[in-house]
């Protein structure tokens, strides 16, 4: 069987899919694999799909005796070097590869985001890159490709996978769109400090409730996640992975928040036909962007949202007609 078939029907005609099934097909397979893109659950998808193919197993790939991962562990989610003998370490995954097939078959290799290496992890997985042991194919699985080593990356070949678009599912979701857009129509017709006063209680508002449906949203995803993460897995690395998929829900509800925004500015055009507020919508994507900086660097998540909905606030009023 083709391995595309045992994906998802949404990533059977992605290019990188394409590509590995004629190399697995050909037996030409480069050793080192760079996936990257947006949604680390697909890249996973297709790692693990390849992985099932080039070790001929039915089974799940992740408890293959020949299949080694490699994850972040700890609160920094760091991939690091360690010992040879600790696990979930840089050194103990190359000793793993460089010993014979436990099958007498091909070695694969899984490093879940991979930017996570620190300086020393990179420099050793290097040298391994460079000179696998036969019968290695290496997997390196990120969002951030840019991050790794530019001699980690020339080394492998290179697939992005496009995100699709991937709608919220939550009950409360549509009741705060509205309430959103609702609260940003309010900023345009407040004509006294009483009007102001209550947009700026509107924002703390809009802030607690998101909070309340971004900690649904990542709960519910995590329960699905750890169904899904091999029974040998360390609670560190659990952590490091429910991180991971607190960012990334984060990340999805910031982009839906970005395009209720344009959605705003085109029907403030339709009203006001010929006052597009380009400036102010170009400065309410800068400030989205600055929170999700400031996110991104560990900065207090219902801080930085609330930073972002004071400044829009200034922003539109600075707009109005």
């Amino acid at each position: 069987m083709q391995f595309s078939h045992t994906l998802p029907e949404a990533l059977r005609d992605v290019r990188a899919v394409e590509v590995l099934e004629r190399s697995l097909a050909s037996g030409r397979l480069a050793h080192g694999i760079l996936l990257h893109g947006d949604d680390l659950s697909d890249l996973e998808a297709i790692a693990q799909a390849a992985t099932a193919h080039l070790l001929q197993t039915d089974r799940i790939p992740l408890a293959h005796p020949d299949c080694f991962t490699l994850r972040p562990s700890g609160k920094a989610r760091k991939i690091r070097i360690g010992e040879t003998g600790e696990e979930n370490t840089m050194r103990q995954l190359i000793a793993n590869l460089q010993k014979s097939s436990n099958q007498g078959g091909n070695k694969v290799g899984i490093l879940y985001e991979a930017d996570r290496m620190n300086h020393q992890s990179a420099n050793a997985f290097l040298k391994t890159l460079e000179e696998p042991s036969e019968g290695t194919t290496l997997l390196l699985l990120t969002s951030r490709p840019y991050d790794l080593l530019d001699t980690i990356r020339s080394r492998c070949l290179n697939f992005r996978v496009p995100g699709k678009a991937k709608s919220i599912h939550h009950e409360d979701w549509d009741a705060w769109a509205k309430a959103y857009r609702k609260w940003l129509l309010s900023i345009f017709s407040a004509k006294d400090t009483q009007a102001v006063a209550d947009i700026v209680l509107g924002a703390y508002g809009l802030n607690a409730r998101l909070q309340k449906i971004l900690q649904s949203i990542t709960a519910n995803a995590w329960e699905t996640e750890k169904l899904r993460l091999p029974e040998h897995v360390s609670n560190e690395e659990k952590e490091a992975s429910q991180a991971s998929l607190s960012k990334y829900q984060r990340a999805r509800l910031l982009s839906e928040i970005g395009t209720l925004t344009n959605r705003f500015a085109r029907e403030i055009e339709q009203l006001n036909p010929g006052r597009l507020p380009v400036s102010a919508l170009h400065r309410c994507q800068n400030a989205l962007e600055h929170c999700a900086g400031l996110l991104a660097l560990n900065f207090n998540q219902s801080a930085a949202i609330e930073s972002f909905l004071l400044q829009s606030m200034r922003i539109w009023r600075s707009a109005r007609p």
